[in-house]
């Protein structure tokens, strides 16, 4: 989709990091005059920063005040940018009052991008799923660019589709906010899960954020929903909190589900072999992968993977039987990305990374992924209400070797698993990442896994979930035997 613009006006581009930075580069390019605002000094922002002004991009550093802004006709955001909270909040509300358009860089590269996108949404998992849906599509042999949240911003990519490539694009809450036009081909949502209370006003804002995936799409296009996700199958189904929602959806809907033995009211793909993931095509159930060529570890993993292969079937179409065999290979070969269960060592012991685990929820994922005694490191700073953290606290009790806590939701954390019933003996606080790796270390058992599964943001120790995780791998290999 292209977008009418008149050459020279003036944009203003509020964010130069990941993605507010290609975004500024791309509207220059295209003779667009622009402004560049960062609350960081020039000098920290970068070398491809100061190459803006090469573009003729003035940029506005530091304790800038928005000077200008009221000049722009257009405010491009970078995605993660408080909305809800003063002052962007009230910046932004004035902005509009005035008529000036507020879009975010997801928008923006919407108008412009010539190829079909599948755009992957939900909670946890979307970088999983969106990078095993790219890799099983290029081995059917198609062009695919995959971009988005975590990686590469889509507008960065726009000079390498075309309109017979697909763009798979990872979308989070944040680009969909200011998102007015975003129309996938494909709409993906994994799941709904408590999260980003930090940013968004309510728990439902959050997840109504979410659902703008699939709000400007029309019969020709596809909503896939995972069903192994409550809020979603209620959504999918019109169901609890999302009673009659379904029947606003313009989108052709599928399901996917990594479930054996699915409910009846899925009978669509009740007969389906029990040892593979398939899809549904022309009312004939497709087996496309068998479990064991999964390498993923938990059944979150196996919902991931199902709804990429939903996806790898719409967009692929009947391709997806004669490729099977190069499809088999290519999940067979996944691996796991960097701090989502990512096996750091092996030996007697498994180290394994999962600090993108930044919710109890998602550490409840993880911890259910093994059979093996597990030493947890958990903690951070709480994203989420101590009562958010009961259930995970009842999951260490019974599943968790040995618990050891970081940060400043230690006592939290340690509190919850030992009002169900963990040994007092069997927590330490460790109070750093360091710490806990020395003591993880020397108490785990030959044949026990240490993972590192936080349930909490990193800062207040770490500037990302990544930092603390690359933090991690260094300290396994200073300390792991």
């Amino acid at each position: 989709m292209q977008a009418s613009e008149q050459v020279g006006e003036l944009y203003a581009v509020i964010g130069l990091a990941r993605a507010g930075l290609p975004a500024a580069r791309f509207l220059a390019e295209r003779g667009q005059r622009v402004i560049g605002y960062d609350d960081r000094p020039l000098e920290e922002l970068g070398l491809e920063a100061r190459r803006l002004l090469g573009l003729g991009v003035e940029l506005k550093t530091g304790e800038h005040k928005f000077e200008d802004i009221e000049k722009c006709s257009t405010i491009v955001l970078s995605p993660g940018l408080k909305i809800h909270h003063d002052p962007i909040k009230s910046l932004l509300d004035d902005a509009e009052a005035r008529g000036v358009e507020v879009i975010g860089e997801l928008e923006l590269a919407f108008r412009h991008c010539p190829a079909p996108i599948i755009a992957v949404t939900g909670t946890k998992g979307k970088s999983t799923t969106a990078g095993l849906l790219a890799t099983m599509m290029r081995a059917c042999g198609a062009e695919v660019v995959l971009a988005g949240n975590t990686g590469t911003p889509l507008v960065a990519e726009l000079n390498g589709l075309t309109e017979n490539s697909w763009a798979v694009v990872e979308v989070s809450s944040f680009q969909l906010e200011k998102a007015p036009t975003f129309r996938p081909k494909i709409a993906v949502l994994l799941n709904l899960l408590p999260d980003h209370l930090d940013y968004h006003p309510t728990i439902f804002q959050y997840w109504n954020t979410k659902l703008k995936i699939f709000a400007n799409q029309n019969e020709g296009d596809v909503a896939v929903f995972n069903i192994d996700d409550a809020a979603v199958a209620d959504l999918a189904h019109g169901t609890g909190d999302f009673m009659g929602w379904n029947e606003n959806l313009r989108a052709r809907s599928m399901v996917s589900t990594a479930r054996l033995a699915p409910r009846a009211e899925e009978a669509r793909i009740i007969n389906a072999p029990q040892e593979w993931l398939g899809w549904e095509y022309n009312e004939e159930w497709i087996p496309v992968v068998p479990l064991e060529a999964i390498p993923l570890r938990g059944a979150h993993n196996l919902s991931n993977v199902a709804a990429a292969i939903a996806a790898l079937g719409a967009s692929m179409g009947d391709e997806v039987v004669s490729h099977r065999e190069a499809i088999i290979e290519a999940v067979r070969n996944f691996e796991s990305l960097p701090h989502r269960l990512e096996i750091v060592k092996e030996g007697a012991v498994m180290w394994v990374n999962d600090s993108q685990a930044t919710i109890p929820a998602a550490t409840m994922a993880a911890v259910a992924a093994f059979e093996e005694p597990i030493t947890l490191i958990a903690g951070g700073l709480a994203k989420l209400d101590a009562a958010s953290y009961e259930p995970l606290g009842e999951l260490i009790a019974k599943r968790v070797f040995a618990l050891i806590t970081i940060g400043q939701a230690a006592g939290l954390i340690a509190d919850s698993a030992l009002r169900h019933g963990l040994s007092q003996d069997k927590v330490i606080d460790a109070h750093t990442l360091d710490q806990a790796v020395k003591v993880a270390s020397k108490l785990t058992p030959a044949g026990g896994i240490v993972l590192l599964s936080p349930a909490c943001a990193s800062f207040g120790q770490f500037r990302s979930f990544e930092q603390r995780g690359e933090m991690f791998r260094t300290l396994v290999k200073k300390y792991a035997l």
